[in-house]
Order: structure tokens, then C-alpha cells, then sequence
């Protein structure tokens, strides 16, 4: 028998492995699974690691870009994205399914209701042309694109449809009771994160506390060590020794995670202008790089019902003890709603300090 040179057994190799790419590529281009064609129902992204970006969009203008960076998920480019609702979102992403298609009846009907209310959602992840088992080839960003509708009547699904689909289906994730459409919230408010500052103790180098209302109040908190700072009284410039050293280590710590309650959106020139000569207090936080954040509050004015309800006016607080209103770094046009628990210690003037201070903080 006459043997077969390697290079012929190469070549033979090469013929096959390229009979078999070609016949894998055209038995996805061609393939057909009951009566919605498979790329109809695949809504999922199995790999969610290799997601890039998510954008989601309803008809009354409110679209949210969520995009995946080396510092975490960003939100239109300049917003951190709260950790577990995006881990949410990928979660649905990677288990939707589909239960059943809308019947004949009914598709005209629901047609109608999902142009008129249904959430865009495009899905860009990374992906190949050819994968046959390990064997990946080509590499593409895919673009995947589905309208996510309202629930269904027994809320336990949603409508939805592929882009360039015939015929809408209900769409539900296995496990879940309920509806998913929540999951894929356009709204900015949904993913932004409300984190004001994260700054460990050990990155902190400078706090200065102005105090509006009382200038004696103001103080600075210099860091003069590896693990020690100075306490300093502003207008005086004095150093305030000794102080309490574990109410200090307290109030450094509550900027590890600082947060907003929420944004106060729709606000009026008007009504700004009413808050804003509302100011009580100021604080900046400088960071050992030197970049500074700075917080300032303004008080929130309390509202009575005067016209059903008589209240006796000279025991009557003019402002909230439980809320007020912040601005950061200077940019009035977003104000936020803050709480008091959460900037306790934050708030208080430097006789918190004191040794034989008698100001007890809200325990947390």
C-alpha cells in the first residue's frame, strides 16, 4: 500500500477542518426550531462577562447607558452604578426564556400596547463567528436587540419581542415569581448609585467644617501622622488638645461610605433659590492626592397644612430634623435630599470634640 506523505495528510486535515467550519456556519444560518425561528427566541446572553454595554430606553425620553469600565458598571458615562441592581440585570439577562407565544388572536392587540409602552433594550457582548466546542475564531462585538412589554395578566411574565420578529411571546425567568420589566429600568435613578464619597480613613488628609450659623463651630481636622490628626478650632486657629479620640476616629470613619437619600429632581429656579439661602453648613473632604470633595447643606423647611389645621406657630419647628438638602462639589443643578442619621456626626460643631463633650451622637 502506498503510504501518505504528511503533506498530503496535512492538507486532507486542513480540507476537513474547513468542510466542517463551513458546514457548522450554515447549519446556523439555517436552522429552525418550532414555529419561532431560534434566533426569535434567544434572548439570553450566556456569557455575561464578555457584556460591554447595556442601553435601555422607553418612548418618554428617560434611556440609561450602562457600560462596563475597569473602575466597575458606569452610568451615562459619569455615574457609578449601584453593584446589585446591575448584578440583577445580568442575572435576568443570562436566564430569560421564553414560555409561550402570544396567540394569533391577541398579537394585534399587543402589538399596539408594546409600541406605545415597551422598554428597547440593546445588549452589546462580545462574541465570534465560528465556535466549535474550545474552538473560537473571529472575534466581533454582536449587537442584540428585544423590546421588553408590559406583564402579562397573571403577572408572572412579560410580553416581548426580538427586533426584526414576526410574532411577539411571553418572556418570564425561570425561578422567579413575578414580572421582570423592573430589571430593565430606563430610568437613571434605578442604577445610580447614591454614594457621595468612599474614603477610607488611612486616605484622608484634610476635613474642613464650616459652620454657618455659629463661625466658632468651624473647625479643621489635619492629618499630622500615619494614624494621628490635629483638631483645629478655625477662627482661633487653635489646636484643640486633648480631644476625643475615639469620637474623632468615628466621624473620619462615617466618609467610608457616605450616601445621598435621593435626588430631588424638577425644581424650579424659584424653588432653588428658596433653598439656597438656606445654608447651614459646609464640608470638605481632601482625599492624600489632593482631590477634594465638597459637601453643602442646606436646611429643609418644614410644611404645615395652615388651612385644615390649627397648630400653636411658637412651638412649631421652622426646619426638619430628620432631612435636609445638599449640594456637591458646587453643582446646583442637582440637589439632593439627605438625612440627618446618616450625617450625624458629620454635622456637629467642634465641641463634639471636647473631652467632657455632653452631645451624644445617633448610635450606628
Amino acid at each position: 500500500m502506498r503510504k501518505i506523505s504528511r503533506k498530503t495528510s496535512n492538507l486532507m486535515l486542513l480540507v476537513g477542518t474547513l468542510f466542517v467550519v463551513v458546514a457548522a456556519v450554515s447549519l446556523t444560518l439555517t436552522r429552525k426550531s418550532g414555529t419561532l425561528h431560534s434566533a426569535e427566541k434567544n434572548f439570553a446572553v450566556q456569557d455575561t462577562a464578555a457584556i460591554e454595554k447595556i442601553f435601555l430606553a422607553d418612548g418618554y425620553e428617560a434611556q440609561s447607558l450602562l457600560e462596563r469600565t475597569e473602575n466597575g458598571w458606569m452610568l451615562n458615562g459619569q455615574y457609578e452604578v449601584v453593584p446589585q441592581n446591575i448584578n440583577d440585570l445580568l442575572g435576568c439577562i443570562h436566564n430569560i426564556s421564553v414560555k409561550d407565544i402570544v396567540a394569533k388572536s391577541a398579537r394585534d392587540n399587543i402589538n399596539k400596547r408594546m409600541a406605545a409602552g415597551a422598554t428597547k433594550v440593546e445588549i452589546y457582548y462580545r462574541d465570534h463567528r465560528i465556535k466549535i466546542g474550545r474552538l473560537k475564531l473571529f472575534a466581533y462585538t454582536h449587537k442584540k436587540v428585544y423590546y421588553i412589554g408590559q406583564a402579562t395578566m397573571d403577572n408572572m411574565g412579560n410580553y416581548a419581542i426580538m427586533e426584526g420578529a414576526e410574532f411577539p411571546c411571553v418572556v418570564y425567568l425561570p425561578g422567579f415569581r413575578g414580572f421582570i420589566d423592573p430589571k430593565y429600568s430606563p430610568l437613571e435613578n434605578s442604577w445610580r448609585s447614591h454614594a457621595i464619597v468612599r474614603l477610607r480613613m488611612s486616605k484622608i488628609r484634610e476635613i474642613n467644617s464650616i459652620d454657618f450659623t455659629d463661625q466658632t463651630a468651624s473647625f479643621r481636622i489635619l492629618r499630622s501622622g500615619n494614624r494621628t490628626f490635629d483638631v483645629v478650632q478655625s477662627t482661633s486657629n487653635q489646636r484643640l488638645s486633648p480631644y476625643d479620640t475615639l469620637r474623632l476616629l468615628d466621624f473620619l470613619s462615617d466618609f467610608r461610605d457616605l450616601n445621598y437619600e435621593s435626588a430631588v429632581n424638577k425644581l424650579t429656579k424659584e424653588e432653588k433659590d428658596s433653598i439656597f439661602v438656606r445654608k447651614f453648613k459646609e464640608v470638605s473632604l481632601t482625599d492624600m492626592e489632593g482631590n477634594t470633595t465638597v459637601i453643602t447643606m442646606f436646611y429643609l423647611e418644614n410644611e404645615y397644612n395652615m388651612e385644615e389645621y390649627e397648630y400653636d406657630v411658637d412651638f412649631m419647628e421652622a426646619y426638619s430634623k430628620d432631612r435636609f438638602y445638599a449640594v456637591i462639589n458646587g453643582n446646583t443643578e442637582e440637589v439632593y435630599l439627605c438625612q440627618y442619621f446618616v450625617f450625624d456626626r458629620i454635622v456637629q460643631p467642634i465641641s463634639f470634640f471636647f473631652p467632657d463633650s455632653e452631645i451624644l451622637p445617633v448610635p450606628k
